[in-house]
C-alpha cells in the first residue's frame, strides 16, 4: 500500500527534487560568483609586485634553445636574441628535423655567442642535456624556440636569482594569437601566478635557474618523453628549491587558438601529466588535500561519464518516472560541474579591473567540460603519448609589445 502511494507521487517527488535542486544551484552559482570576486579584489589591494633592485654583478647566462622541426620560427628568435640587453650571455641552439632546422639555425645565428649543434630525435630533455655540456653560464635558462622575447626580458629573468631571492624563475607568457581559447589560458595564468601566488615553472615563459640547482637535480632525465616543464618544475618544488614568477619578463608565443588546437593539446597534456603523477607521486600525494588536488580533473570526469551512462542507461531500458529521476540528477551533476568553473573570469575581471574578461564567463565552464573528457580518455590512452609534439606554427613575429594581460 505503501509502496503504491510512493509509486503513485513518484512524479511530484520528482517535480519537487527539480525545483529543489535548481534553487540549489543558482544559490551555488551565486555563491562561486561571490567567492571570486572577493578573491579578486583581495589579491588586488594585496599585491606589491615590484622587481628587485639591480644586482651588483649579472652573472654569466647561458639560453638553451631546443629547435625540432623549427624552420620558420628559430630564425625570428636569433634576431631578438642579437637584441638582448644583458651584459654576459651565451646560447647553445640544439636544432635539428627533417624540415632543416639545424641548416635555418646555422644560416640565422650570425653572432659568435650563439652556439647551434644538431638535435638527435631523442626528445626534449635529451636536447637539453646536450646544451647542458656546452653552457658555461651561472645561470641556464631554457627557452622554447617559438617564444619571442623582448630586449629586457633576460634581465628580468635573471633579476630574482642575481638578488638571491630564487634559484629558479619563470616568465609571463601572451599568446600570439588572441582568440577566447588562448585567452582562457590568460585567465588561468593570471589567476594561478598573480591572484594566488603560484610560481610554476612553466616553458611559454621560459625558465631561468641557477646551474647548482640543475647538478644538484641530476640535469634532465631522458626517459621523460613528455610534460617535461610540469616534471622540472615538480623536482625543483620537492628539493624545496624558491622560485619566482617575473611578470615583467614578457615573452609570446603560439598557444592553443582554436578549439582543435585546444582539444589536441588538452589531451597531450592530460597524459603527460598523469605520467608526471606517477612519476612524483611522494611529492603529488604528501597530503589529503593535495591527492584531492592532483586527481581532481579525473575523478570528476569519470564521475560524470558513468553518471552520463546510467542516465542513458535508464533512459532506454528503465522506468519512465525512474529515467526521469536519472535525468534530473545527471543534469544536476553536469550543472554542477560546469557552475564550479563560472568564477574564473569574474576573479580576473576584479584583479585586472578589465570587464573585457566578463566576455569570456562561458569559456571556463565549457572548455572544463572538455578537460574532464580528456581527463577519461587520457587515462585510457596512455600509450599513444608521442614523444615530438608540434603545436601550431603561423611563423607571426610579435612586433611592439602590448599592456600586460
Amino acid at each position: 500500500m505503501i509502496g503504491a502511494k510512493l509509486v503513485g507521487d513518484l512524479p511530484d517527488i520528482i517535480d519537487a527534487a527539480r525545483i529543489a535542486l535548481a534553487l540549489a544551484l543558482t544559490l551555488y552559482a551565486l555563491y562561486r560568483a561571490a567567492q571570486a570576486y572577493g578573491r579578486g579584489t583581495q589579491a588586488r589591494a594585496a599585491r606589491r609586485w615590484a622587481p628587485p633592485p639591480p644586482p651588483q654583478r649579472w652573472p654569466l647566462a647561458t639560453l638553451i634553445i631546443p629547435s625540432w622541426r623549427e624552420r620558420g620560427t628559430i630564425e625570428i628568435l636569433m634576431r631578438q636574441l642579437r637584441a638582448l640587453d644583458y651584459p654576459k650571455w651565451t646560447a647553445v641552439v640544439v636544432a635539428g628535423g627533417p624540415d632543416g632546422t639545424y641548416a635555418a639555425a646555422q644560416a640565422a645565428a650570425a653572432d659568435p655567442r650563439i652556439v647551434v649543434i644538431e638535435q638527435r630525435p631523442r626528445g626534449k630533455n635529451a636536447a637539453l642535456n646536450d646544451g647542458l655540456r656546452l653552457a658555461t653560464g651561472e645561470v641556464v635558462v631554457i627557452l622554447d624556440a617559438d617564444t619571442q622575447i623582448e630586449a629586457g626580458w633576460l634581465r628580468t629573468m635573471v633579476a630574482p636569482l642575481a638578488a638571491g631571492a630564487a634559484v629558479a624563475s619563470t616568465g609571463n607568457y601572451l599568446p600570439l594569437r588572441r582568440t577566447p581559447f588562448s585567452l582562457h589560458g590568460q585567465m588561468e595564468k593570471i589567476a594561478a601566478y598573480q591572484i594566488h601566488g603560484h610560481a610554476h615553472l612553466q616553458g611559454s615563459g621560459g625558465i631561468a635557474m641557477r646551474r647548482t640547482l640543475i647538478d644538484q637535480l641530476g640535469g634532465f632525465p631522458e626517459d621523460v618523453p613528455v610534460g617535461v616543464d610540469w616534471d622540472l618544475d615538480a623536482r625543483v618544488a620537492a628539493a624545496g628549491a624558491a622560485r619566482a614568477y617575473c611578470p615583467d619578463a614578457l615573452a609570446y608565443t603560439e598557444r592553443p587558438a582554436t578549439l582543435g588546437e585546444w582539444c589536441k593539446n588538452e589531451l597531450r597534456w592530460r597524459r603527460a601529466h598523469l605520467a608526471s603523477l606517477f612519476r612524483h607521486r611522494t611529492y603529488f600525494f604528501r597530503s589529503p588535500m593535495e591527492t584531492l588536488g592532483s586527481i581532481y580533473p579525473y575523478a570528476v570526469g569519470w564521475l560524470c561519464a558513468i553518471a552520463t551512462l546510467a542516465a542513458v542507461a535508464l533512459a532506454i531500458a528503465g522506468p519512465p518516472d525512474l529515467a526521469a529521476a536519472g535525468l534530473t540528477v545527471w543534469a544536476a551533476l553536469i550543472a554542477w560541474a560546469g557552475l564550479s568553473r563560472i568564477g574564473l573570469a569574474i576573479e580576473v575581471a576584479a584583479y585586472t579591473r578589465e570587464s573585457r574578461w566578463l566576455a569570456l564567463i562561458w569559456a571556463p565552464p565549457f572548455l572544463w567540460y572538455l578537460t574532464l573528457a580528456a581527463s577519461c580518455i587520457a587515462t585510457l590512452t596512455m600509450r599513444a603519448t608521442t614523444m615530438h609534439f608540434k603545436g601550431p606554427r603561423h611563423h607571426i613575429e610579435h612586433e611592439q609589445p602590448s599592456a600586460h594581460s
